[in-house]
């Protein structure tokens, strides 16, 4: 084998002399050779596969010569209900229906969509054991199913259950589970819809030493308010919860009208890994657990507060500035101007921020959130309906920041015309979810109409990455003519990722909705009345707080 002595002998021949054919040290030129080689060996090497791939397709004669496994990815883009109807095709695909990876996921609530609709409880529970089994992982239960029976099946045959939802809002009475000794044990998330006259401590009783793996629990409320507070029953007891859920990281209570300050800082002293407590239409908390909250558990980001009678005073208590808060919902509270201003601009890390119909945002307090850079990191905005907050200060904002938002919304304000739009729109290359305009019967009429095409045009050329687009202008205010179909062509093509454009019914919602639907995008194109669009799912815990 020859030395290191020359080795260096013969690169210096190679790459050194003067009679090379190629200039001396001229590396480029192997470079060249060496790429070209590659390149030829990868393209040789992909024509053999797609010749490969070739005969196997044309042994293709219809869709069950397709491999079973290929089938069966193919049958989990639907949902159970199509499942069901391509059982009664042949024998092949009616054994093919019923392979348990299809049914990871069962709801059997009726009345939801996708939902099956059981008649026999009994035929349901054999299936159980010999079509769900281990590959069961989430499962939606009616009032009728929620039965002693039923969950011990669950618990002794679908060891892998880690989503469990008990809807007992429509439950008149409570059956007796005085013999429940068994109970699904290794889940991560429970959802329990609640009564508003059941009390279900005596079924809780039954479970509570089964909760300790829990990490995400929602309570959901029936949204029903009383002005008699003894017209308010307190149906399941929180204050237990926390004691056997030491592992909770979210918390949704959502919409239940008994919880107040007491409760929250009771799960506060037990819960101290939480990272997400979602507190939306409670509508008796006054916020003054926060500090308490806060100070407990150090890994809080996310804090939503929705339709609360939080308080200035509450606010003011806390140290904002020791927080990590990530994303913040003060939508519809009636905090005053100097508790907003301290909250916002001495809270570090805020990304996701929503003050919806929050008179006290303004211009005051956003001038000091971009003067103390607290605005550096916000991803998400919702400023829709505040109307103490100029419009020229939101532009300034959009010209800096507009970049680096993926959601804004900005609703409600009469004097903004597309001219706003058609400038901001340039500044925003990022956004994904954006709502605008003003919604029919606003207290206040437009005196202008709006020349849509140029807002979709903008779109379209600027903001390759939208998902979700809402229009709230009437179709009174909105101006367009048939020259706008090359517009809406526009923002169809290029906006090849939008999942949602929701428009106010009339006229120019029909010419879209043609348009959407002759490129065979169905679903794309709906109306103000059905839908409402959020930016909710940029929340970080957004697929946790998810529930129904």
């Amino acid at each position: 084998m020859p030395s290191n002595s020359n080795h260096t002998s013969i690169r210096n021949t190679l790459f050194d002399s003067q009679d090379q054919k190629f200039p001396v040290n001229d590396q480029e030129y192997l470079d060249k050779r060496i790429s070209s080689e590659t390149k030829s060996k990868s393209m040789a090497s992909a024509l053999n596969k797609f010749n490969r791939n070739s005969k196997i397709i044309s042994n293709i004669k219809d869709i069950n010569s397709l491999p079973e496994k290929l089938l069966l990815h193919i049958f989990s883009f639907l949902n159970h209900h199509e499942i069901i109807k391509c059982a009664l095709v042949c024998k092949a695909w009616r054994n093919l229906s019923q392979n348990p990876k299809l049914w990871r996921a069962l709801k059997l609530r009726p009345e939801y969509k996708d939902s099956i609709n059981i008649r026999n409880i009994d035929h349901f529970m054999n299936l159980i054991s010999h079509r769900f089994n281990t590959h069961l992982e989430y499962i939606e239960l009616p009032i009728d199913f929620i039965t002693s029976n039923f969950l011990h099946e669950l618990a002794n045959r679908c060891a892998n259950l880690k989503h469990l939802t008990l809807d007992f809002s429509a439950a008149m009475q409570l059956q007796d589970f005085n013999d429940l000794n068994a109970f699904p044990c290794n889940l991560k998330m429970m959802t329990i819809c609640l009564s508003e006259v059941i009390f279900l401590e005596g079924f809780m009783r039954r479970i509570y030493s089964f909760l300790s793996s829990l990490e995400i629990l929602h309570l959901i409320g029936t949204l029903e308010t009383s002005n008699d507070p003894d017209e308010t029953y307190e149906t399941i007891n929180i204050g237990k919860i926390k004691s056997y859920t030491p592992n909770l990281k979210v918390i949704n209570l959502y919409g239940i009208t008994f919880i107040d300050d007491n409760h929250i800082e009771s799960i506060a002293s037990g819960c101290i890994h939480l990272e997400c407590i979602a507190l939306n239409f409670c509508s008796r908390y006054k916020g003054y657990s926060l500090k308490t909250l806060l100070d407990r558990c150090k890994k809080l980001r996310s804090l939503l507060l929705q339709n609360t009678a939080i308080e200035s005073a509450a606010i003011n208590q806390v140290e904002w500035e020791h927080t990590i808060l990530e994303e913040l919902d003060l939508g519809s509270t009636d905090v005053d101007e100097q508790a907003l201003y301290k909250m916002l601009n001495e809270s570090p890390n805020l990304r996701y921020l929503s003050v919806a119909y929050c008179d006290a945002f303004t211009d005051q307090v956003f001038l000091a959130m971009i003067r103390n850079k607290k605005v550096n990191k916000l991803e998400a905005l919702d400023i829709s309906n505040t109307v103490n907050l100029n419009s020229e200060e939101v532009f300034d904002f959009l010209k800096i920041y507009g970049n680096q938002l993926k959601g804004f919304m900005y609703t409600g304000n009469v004097k903004i015309t597309e001219q706003f739009w058609i400038s901001s729109i340039k500044h925003m290359k990022n956004i994904r979810i954006a709502v605008m305009g003003t919604p029919l019967g606003w207290f206040k009429k437009i005196a202008t109409r709006i020349h849509v095409d140029q807002i979709i045009e903008s779109f379209a050329v600027n903001c390759s990455n939208l998902e979700r687009l809402e229009i709230q202008w009437d179709p009174e205010t909105i101006r367009f003519n048939e020259n706008s179909r090359k517009f809406i062509d526009h923002i169809r093509l290029k906006c090849s990722r939008l999942k949602s454009l929701v428009l106010s019914d009339g006229e120019y919602y029909e010419m879209v909705k043609s348009n959407f639907e002759r490129a065979e995008r169905f679903k794309i194109v709906r109306t103000t009345t059905a839908y409402h669009t959020s930016m909710v799912n940029l929340l970080k815990y957004y697929p946790q707080l998810l529930f129904n």
